[in-house]
Formats: C-alpha cells, sequence, structure tokens
C-alpha cells in the first residue's frame, strides 16, 4: 500500500512555515538582529540540518541556496541552478525567488543586499553542519558590523514540531513500519545483507521514503549495528536494524532485533530488560526534565541487573537523539544539559550490548507530552522471529 507523502493540506504547511519564520523573528529581536541568512548547501543528511529548507519549504536540488529573513518584511530565496527556478517558486513557501548558476550565486546574493540596504544591518547565518567554508567565509566581509552565528536559534525552533513537521514525521513512521514488517517477510537465512537491506530500502522508496539511513548486519553474538556488508545469513543470526526513512526532509528511526529462528528464553529476557528500559525512560520524559535524568531511568534495570559498566562508553554513548530536519541535537546522553519541552520529538533507543547475548536494538520515536514521551508507532518494538 502507497503512502501518501505529498499533503493535501497546502493550507497546514503554509501555516506552519510562517509560523517557523515568525518564531526565528522572535529569536532575532530578541538577540538585537536585523536580518537572518539560512544557507543550504544540497546535501541532505540524516545528520546535517538543512536551514534553508527548513526556512522555505523547498527542497533544493543545486549546490546553494539561502534564505534571507529580514525582522520585517518579506524574505527572499535564492537558489541555484537556473532551471529549477519555476519548481522553487511552485514549492517554495517564499514568495519572492531567484535563481542563479553556482559560480554567480554569492554575486546575486551581495546584489539583493544591496538592492534592500541591508549592508549595515546586524546579521546572524545559520549554514548548519553542511556549511562549505568558501561560503561560510565570504558572509562577514559582506556586512559592515560582520555577521554571527545563529544555527542555534533556527534548531531551537526546529526541535518543538509544528503542525506540518508532524504530519511529515507521522508519514515516515508509517513507512517505517511498514517496511520493517516487508522485511520480516522477505529475509530468509542464504540472502547477504546487502540484499536484505537493499530490499527493504526499495520497498520503503516505493511507500513515498525520499530517503533513507539504513544501519543493517546480523551476527549470532553482535557487538554492535554496522553497515550491511557481504555477509551471509544463518539460522540463529540476531539481525540488528537501524531503519531511519524521510518525508520532506524529517527522518524518524525505529530501531528492531529480530532472530532467524525462535528467539532463545534467554534471549526474550534479555530484550524484555531493554525493553523496560526504554519505557521507564519513556515514563520519565515529561517537559522541564534534564535529558540526563531520562539516561539514568533507562540505565537503572541494567544497572540493578549488574550491567552497569555496560551502560558507559566503549559500549554506550547516548540513549537517544532529535531529528528536525536534519538535526540530531539535543542528544539524550549524560554529558548534555538539555531540559526536555513538550512537542520535542526524539528517538529513544536503550540499545545495548548484553554480554550473555551480545548487542540489542530497541528503540522508537516518541513525542515528549505531559503524560511522558509517547510513541508515534503503532506498535513497540519486539524481539521478532523470521521464519
Amino acid at each position: 500500500m502507497t503512502i501518501a507523502t505529498t499533503s493535501t493540506n497546502t493550507s497546514l504547511r503554509s501555516q506552519s512555515l510562517e509560523r517557523r519564520r515568525a518564531a526565528i523573528r522572535e529569536h532575532m529581536r530578541r538577540l538585537g538582529l536585523d536580518l537572518v541568512i539560512a544557507y543550504g548547501s544540497g546535501l541532505h543528511s540524516f545528520i546535517h540540518m538543512n536551514p534553508a529548507w527548513y526556512l522555505s519549504g523547498f527542497k533544493q536540488l543545486g549546490r546553494h541556496m539561502a534564505v534571507l529573513l529580514p525582522s520585517d518584511g518579506d524574505p527572499v530565496a535564492i537558489i541555484t541552478p537556473v532551471w529549477d527556478l519555476a519548481r522553487a517558486r511552485a514549492r517554495s513557501t517564499v514568495e519572492d525567488v531567484y535563481a542563479t548558476d553556482e559560480e554567480n550565486f554569492m554575486t546575486l546574493v551581495n546584489e539583493q543586499i544591496d538592492r534592500r540596504g541591508w549592508r549595515q544591518k546586524r546579521v546572524g547565518v545559520s549554514g548548519g553542519q553542511g556549511h562549505p567554508r568558501v561560503i561560510a567565509d565570504a558572509w562577514p566581509s559582506m556586512f559592515d558590523a560582520g555577521v554571527q552565528d545563529v544555527d542555534t536559534i533556527v534548531s531551537d525552533t526546529a526541535k518543538i514540531r509544528d503542525e506540518w513537521s508532524l504530519d511529515c514525521t507521522r508519514r515516515a513512521v508509517a513507512i517505517a513500519e511498514q517496511g520493517y514488517d516487508h522485511l520480516l517477510e522477505t529475509a530468509r537465512p542464504g540472502m547477504p545483507e546487502h540484499e536484505v537491506a537493499a530490499e527493504l530500502d526499495v520497498y520503503m522508496r516505493e511507500l513515498g521514503a525520499e530517503d533513507n539511513f539504513q544501519l543493517m548486519s546480523a551476527s549470532m553474538h553482535n557487538r554492535g549495528v554496522h553497515a550491511p556488508t557481504k555477509r551471509i545469513l544463518e539460522v540463529g543470526d540476531i539481525l540488528l536494524g537501524e531503519i531511519t526513512p524521510a518525508v520532506e526532509g524529517e527522518y524518524i528511526q525505529i530501531c528492531r532485533t529480530a532472530v532467524l529462528g525462535k528467539p532463545s528464553t534467554l534471549q526474550l529476557d534479555k530484550f524484555a530488560l531493554l525493553d523496560r528500559c526504554l519505557r521507564d525512560g519513556m515514563r520519565t520524559a515529561v517537559p522541564g526534565t534534564p535529558v540526563r535524568e531520562v539516561v539514568a531511568a533507562i540505565n537503572r534495570p541494567l544497572d540493578d541487573a549488574g550491567y552497569s559498566q555496560y551502560t558507559r562508553p566503549p559500549y554506550m554513548r547516548t540513549r537517544g537523539h532529535s531529528m528536525s530536519l536534519g538535526s540530531m541535537e539535543p542528544e539524550i546522553a549524560p554529558d548534555r544539559d538539555h531540559v526536555l519541552f513538550e512537542n520535542e520529538v526524539f528517538v529513544m533507543h536503550p540499545n545495548q550490548y548484553i554480554p550473555e547475548t551480545g548487542y540489542f536494538m530497541c528503540g522508537e520515536p516518541v513525542i515528549i507530552t505531559t503524560r511522558g514521551a509517547q510513541n508515534l508507532t503503532s506498535k513497540m518494538g519486539t524481539l521478532d522471529s523470521i521464519g
């Protein structure tokens, strides 16, 4: 069954994008900024925030894009390449859109800045992790007072999900769940890991996923999860899957574990321990709670069971992270100071090495509510069996 990945509710999309820009303007007033430039490198990645896409609603095809958002007045978008202008004007929620080729991108940006009298303004730039050095170094020279980095105000806005973001997120969750069900039906002993991963990836793209960050590996005793290899699946293997499709740039992730054959009583018991860790963390994760307390709640059952040494590096780094249009911050990690807000979306995953059984994956996409973190999936993951 195909999942609709282009929402027919254009009003919802437009309203949410306008609220995003209004929220950024509130930050600008607090910081005394007149202009924010949100740059997009064209690198659409699970781990790289894309500020230009977030503020425009437009997924660029070219290497450069900038949204120039003044504290007052209409925003301006400048994209590459020229031939993508019609699509940009149709899809972007920014009405004033210009296009040029790559080598003239900064020249056109300069022209628009001069045309609007922004040269003397107080300016912030958000380029995300994919910001090319040559572009990042050019911004300060374009303004009399230089520029300041405002990645944080974009990511702080993005981590509180608006209605459009949640609509995209829920469609991505449905794709991930159907994809995993398909994996359980198609994975068999004798298949190489990469064939299982490819089958899953193609299926989810047919459902409408525009991208998929995927780790998948199997072993009788996993030390961790990694990208798929040529290893052939065998009866008794524990198959690990970190499945991360995207819709409209919003990635979600489910973490799943399945045994090729019948799970043993020991395997079921250890997976149940991780499931208890996850549920304890979800109950703790209410607005106003520091993420360190969520980490402690997740680790407590493992500590009580005698696995304390495995809840620290090198066995464990984080118990989850955000995925707001590519930004993994904030993380649910013991060294983070973040305090939870309502409507933040995370993947929460007590993925864990257990010495008796090896590494298991157990994680859900969740939204923070006053009743704790609520899973966005139709059902929580279990230790599944592949016949």
